[in-house]
């Protein structure tokens, strides 16, 4: 039996969660009589949630955090950022070309199951280690109540904030998955998403087919509102449509028709073709592999945010 809730039934009572961002953080840690929650991000008063972290109005960068499902409890540090009116946190970087860098760092296909569980890489204190150099993954659980995602490039991997400083093609980055994934079940897969990069759910695949062919895991997509193209970009993380996938790790692929990928805009292919490669900040439908100025690198770092607050 897998060791994951079911994906819906957390979607249904994540998205209602997300709709009630005033309850989120109260509990372990925080005034729940309607007073201000004496937290600031310090060693000795750290934040107990993303949204609390928010409400102090602190500015972008390191902050103490503390969840009892993370580190043993213990506190531990994250780069917090505000963007598009709630709090944020980084938990994932990467500045590795390496077509296999999913493979070979953060993904582990357990028991011999055809999807993937993201894992912990790299960490310090029980956060992201920013010395590497290769990159790290922090994962928070369920107790941070995650419900969306944001995907976006630095130019250095200890920059702040959400906005893009690296490469970033038809100003499609920061892609955030509540307003920029389409579809009939992009809410779905947008809790999916979240689910995976907290670590309670497995790799899937996303595309505009479902019980068709290709076959998807939900009928949802990226679509880019005011870039040419918009999309429809699909989404293979390390699955691809009923299959094990170790050769793609796609956050968005590189081709808008249905069931094909080629170069991934964003993400890794592994393999001896063309359009093997690991980019990041392209947004272009192509048969070949994307401008070599689009490969993921220490001035274009791949970096993930995760928000409590929808």
């Amino acid at each position: 039996m897998s060791p994951f809730k079911s994906i819906k039934g957390r979607a249904l009572g994540k998205l209602l969660e997300g709709y009630k961002s005033s309850d989120i953080g109260k509990g372990f840690g925080s005034d729940d009589g309607g007073g201000a929650v004496d937290e600031d991000g310090t060693v000795s008063k750290p934040f107990t949630s993303i949204t609390n972290a928010y409400s102090a109005n602190v500015s972008n960068g390191m902050y103490y955090f503390q969840n009892s499902g993370v580190n043993s409890g213990i506190v531990f540090q994250l780069r917090f950022a505000s963007y598009d009116n709630r709090g944020w946190v980084e938990t994932f970087y990467s500045l590795d070309n390496s077509t296999s860098t999913p493979w070979d760092h953060f993904l582990t296909y357990v028991g011999g199951a055809a999807r993937p569980t993201l894992t912990n890489f790299n960490l310090s204190g029980g956060g992201l280690d920013y010395s590497s150099i290769s990159g790290a993954v922090v994962l928070l659980g369920t107790g941070f109540n995650i419900v969306d995602v944001a995907i976006t490039s630095k130019s250095s991997k200890t920059g702040n904030g959400v906005d893009a400083t690296g490469q970033n093609q038809q100003s499609a980055l920061p892609l955030v998955a509540y307003r920029d994934l389409a579809g009939t079940e992009a809410a779905l897969a947008r809790q999916r998403l979240a689910d995976f990069f907290e670590g309670s759910a497995t790799g899937f695949s996303i595309g505009g087919n479902v019980g068709g062919t290709p076959t998807e895991d939900y009928a949802a997509y990226w679509s880019k509102s005011g870039a040419n193209p918009t999309g429809p970009f699909e989404m293979h993380l390390g699955y691809r449509e009923g299959n094990k996938s170790t050769e793609e790790f796609h956050l968005a692929d590189g081709n808008n028709a249905a069931g094909s990928t080629f170069a991934p805009n964003i993400g890794w292919r592994t393999g001896a073709q063309s359009y093997s490669q690991s980019n990041l900040g392209s947004w272009s439908s192509s048969s070949s592999g994307k401008d070599a100025v689009y490969t993921i690198d220490s001035g274009n770092v791949l970096s993930i945010w995760l928000s409590d607050t929808l």
